[in-house]
């Protein structure tokens, strides 16, 4: 973490907070990737709070490597070869720490793009080749009035200030038409300079991936060199950025190079996604050395059950862990605030992590591979005119229709319907619970519904619990196996002093209507 003279290097550990990241851009580029067997809907990616989750582990240094790990967890894997690779990739890396080490911090030095580089090498860079000469005979003109002015003639000095203000004018005009493939083209020799110079170091962690560089290093070693001469001198001080200027060194150099990147497109692109990568599995080391402890997760292919051993949720402070055997679907039991929703979005996150960056947050997890589908956080969506139980519906829709499919889908719920009247929710709640428990899926559902647990085929029972007195409100949230005996939404109204009589008007109320429940169902 130090550097020679023994300070931190900020940029080197620093990790991107979730106000820098573009969202949007990640979302539009991961497009390319999506793999929609598998892929994580915008549903479950808000219910999982994956923008947080991305911001807390996000220590890439670079544009490829920041969509690289956003599209790794957007499209979990599927199966046991890539997810066999990927553990490679992270293992030889591990292992070579002070390789790693020194990778990330020349790395660190490509930074972010702020624009969709991706799109940009999708279009026709300019190309004019009389305009090349003319700037090249611009240049040499203001080359050799700087020369002729040194014996001190005015008149000379007047010429150069003259070229010098046309040149000036081509920098600024051409950097308003073309500044977007002129910063692309920047970053591209970025990643171009710090792929040449750092294939050894990558080719002692893993040979095959330094060969792959060093073919394409070896097709793109025109763009290379010209470009390193394009941008060794930009931004050093005023006087550098002066001498670009007036030579039109930029615009000379980019004219020279557009060909070859109009050419080489194919190329550009996968070297862009090998360094991508190498920074994604990087960013993942590192984030796993901030962790208390992991695991690196036992995914087979029709494996029947999950298992997670002190299973936690990454962005809860001192988290309490659960351990957890899926053999069927679950339903879970308990009151308000006992855990319940933390718990799914721990199991979901513990699954999506398993799947995506080969790392539970738990001391064992063995499983199988599977699709990850949600309803936990839903709101109602007032700019599209949705109530909270169209929501609701359309969430629990996505689960219906890919029940049957060859690839099984875990399932998480938080209350089935809650957004509807008691008769309906029950009746919906107990038909479509028991129909995806009977299909390729497992189902893990949150309620306070037990009148329709008696209802419920195939599903194994557990609770989280609490202890509320007028002094107290302690929760463990530790999961149980059975189905909880308590409530407490009473007992908070009392713990935060709801005036008393209107307590003890409440629980009356509580007593009939459960005389009345009892009464009826003797009947």
């Amino acid at each position: 973490m130090l550097d020679l003279f023994g300070k931190i290097d900020k940029t080197f550990i620093r990790k991107r907070k979730l106000k820098e990241i573009d969202f949007k851009q990640l979302e539009a580029i991961n497009k390319v990737y999506l793999r929609e067997e598998t892929a994580i809907d915008h549903t479950t990616w808000k219910d999982l709070d994956m923008d947080n989750i991305f911001s807390e582990i996000n220590y890439t240094v670079t544009t490829p490597g920041e969509e690289r790990l956003y599209s790794w967890l957007k499209n979990p894997m599927d199966n046991e070869t890539a997810l066999k690779e990927r553990q490679d990739y992270l293992s030889h890396f591990q292992k070579e720490s002070s390789i790693s080490q020194k990778l990330r911090k020349k790395l660190s030095k490509i930074k972010y793009y702020p624009y969709n580089f991706r799109e940009i090498m999708g279009t026709a860079f300019f190309v004019n080749y009389l305009l090349l000469i003319i700037f090249i005979l611009l240049s040499l003109t203001n080359l050799g009035i700087i020369v002729y002015s040194l014996s001190i003639d005015i008149n000379a000095f007047i010429f150069l200030l003259l070229v010098s203000s046309v040149n000036i004018f081509i920098h600024f005009r051409f950097n308003t038409k073309y500044g977007i493939q002129l910063q692309a083209l920047s970053y591209l020799i970025k990643i171009l300079v710090f792929s040449k110079n750092n294939k050894k170091f990558i080719h002692q962690v893993m040979p095959e991936l330094g060969d792959r560089i060093d073919r394409l290093n070896a097709q793109l070693k025109g763009i290379t060199n010209k470009g390193a001469v394009l941008f060794r001198v930009e931004g050093l001080d005023l006087l550098a950025d002066y001498f670009n200027i007036v030579f039109l060194m930029k615009e000379i150099n980019f004219l020279m190079i557009s060909r070859q990147v109009n050419k080489h497109k194919e190329e550009i692109m996968a070297l862009y996604l090998l360094i991508g990568e190498l920074d994604a599995i990087l960013s993942i080391n590192r984030y796993r050395e901030d962790l208390d402890y992991y695991c690196e997760p036992i995914i087979i292919e029709n494996e029947p059950q999950i298992r997670m051993t002190d299973m936690y949720h990454p962005l809860v402070e001192n988290p309490i862990s659960n351990s957890i055997e899926v053999n069927q679907s679950i339903a879970i039991t308990g009151s308000n605030m006992s855990g319940k929703s933390t718990f799914l979005r721990s199991i979901g996150l513990n699954v999506l992590f398993a799947q995506s960056i080969c790392t539970s947050l738990s001391k064992a997890y063995r499983s199988t591979f599977y699709r990850l589908i949600t309803s936990i956080s839903l709101n109602d969506d007032v700019l599209q005119g949705k109530s909270y139980f169209l929501s609701e519906a359309e969430a629990i829709k996505r689960m219906v229709e890919l029940k049957d499919d060859d690839y099984p889908s875990l399932i998480l719920i938080d209350e089935v319907f809650k957004g509807t009247n008691p008769v309906e929710r029950l009746a919906a709640s107990m038909e479509i619970l028991n129909t995806l428990a009977a299909a390729n899926t497992k189902t893990l559902v949150a309620t306070h519904d037990l009148q329709i647990l008696p209802e419920l085929h195939d599903y194994d029972y557990y609770y989280f619990t609490e202890h509320v007195t007028k002094d107290a409100l302690e929760f463990d949230y530790k999961i149980r196996k059975g189905i909880t005996t308590t409530r407490n939404a009473v007992k908070i109204l009392a713990f935060i002093k709801y005036p008393e009589d209107l307590i003890n008007r409440i629980n009356k109320r509580i007593e009939e209507v459960e005389l009345s429940y009892e009464n009826e169902k003797g009947e």
